[in-house]
């Protein structure tokens, strides 16, 4: 497991193992596609090859696969559209914004420091860390990190990667065409992530059980995607490393992606929203921010 990926190489040509509904096939390497196209792109070296030798023997099924059921069901299967003026159910309430004025309390300092460089109210910012992950209480949506969550997109490309979610499929051998081509596209979405992620981990020497992440590898209280770390991720402590998981880091980032979207001083209410939804485009998800913001500086 912990092995040179370099070495690894060489097991290509061993036997293969068959698991799955579909009789899905993995080499003996099953990273061969990913490792090749990170070093197609210059991403190896020493470090890289020992920072994927950490990757677990095959991938995961479970992000690409959640991935695809949830785009089939809404492509195939649409659900009740949600109302535009909706809230997040239980968000907004008065024992949440108790625990976002406290917090806000509790860091006062490195949130003031915050709205003092780019103008982003420290309400906002609590709300918005709210939303994303409880305060922190919740940085981690399944078991695995995000290493291995984006690695895992990265490497699936074949509906025989997701063998075990297809059956979830209503009808799904007959769209075989639009799953593996769907696949496809969140493939490289992901290796984009990962590569990104990759540089970020070896920059700032963290490893990858220190990276829980959401369902599709957004990583630290801000829940940033990896290709939005080095243009907008900032030290707030100033301590020399990026560490989305630590409140100063994560608000200053906060700050300055807010900004880097088109935040600006005296913003209108439509404004703010037309913000917030760069962030995470969702109507509700601005909707519960902006309404949680208020009742904080309210109250």
């Amino acid at each position: 497991m912990y092995s040179c990926v370099r070495s690894t190489l060489a097991l290509l040509c061993l036997a293969v193992c068959l698991c799955g509904m579909c009789g899905e096939v993995w080499a003996a390497n099953a990273w061969d596609y990913l490792i090749q196209r990170l070093h197609k792109d210059g991403v190896q070296g020493a470090e890289v090859d020992a920072l994927l030798g950490l990757l677990p023997a095959t991938p995961t099924q479970s992000p690409m696969g959640r991935k695809i059921l949830a785009l089939y069901k809404k492509q195939f299967f649409p659900q009740p559209k949600i109302k535009p003026t909706d809230y997040y159910k239980g968000v907004v309430s008065n024992e949440n914004v108790q625990k976002c004025k406290a917090y806000l309390l509790t860091h006062e300092a490195a949130l003031t420091k915050a709205e003092t460089v780019y103008g982003v109210p420290k309400a906002l910012i609590v709300a918005l860390l709210f939303v994303e992950t409880r305060l922190g209480e919740v940085l981690g949506d399944v078991p695995e990190n995000a290493f291995y969550t984006l690695a895992s997109m990265a490497q699936a490309r074949t509906p025989e990667a997701i063998s075990a979610w297809l059956p979830k499929m209503k009808g799904y051998k007959k769209r075989l065409k639009w799953i593996t081509k769907n696949m496809v596209d969140r493939s490289n979405w992901a290796y984009k992530e990962f590569r990104a992620l990759v540089k970020y981990m070896l920059q700032n020497g963290i490893k990858p059980e220190e990276l829980p992440c959401s369902i599709y590898g957004a990583i630290g209280l801000c829940q940033f995607m990896p290709s939005n770390i080095l243009p907008y991720a900032a030290d707030g402590d100033q301590d020399g490393r990026i560490d989305l998981f630590k409140p100063a880091d994560a608000f200053m980032s906060v700050g300055k992606y807010m900004v880097g979207h088109g935040w600006k001083p005296n913003l209108s209410w439509q404004e703010q929203h037309t913000v917030l939804m760069r962030y995470n485009h969702s109507k509700v998800y601005a909707n519960t921010i902006l309404a949680l913001s208020a009742l904080i500086t309210a109250q």
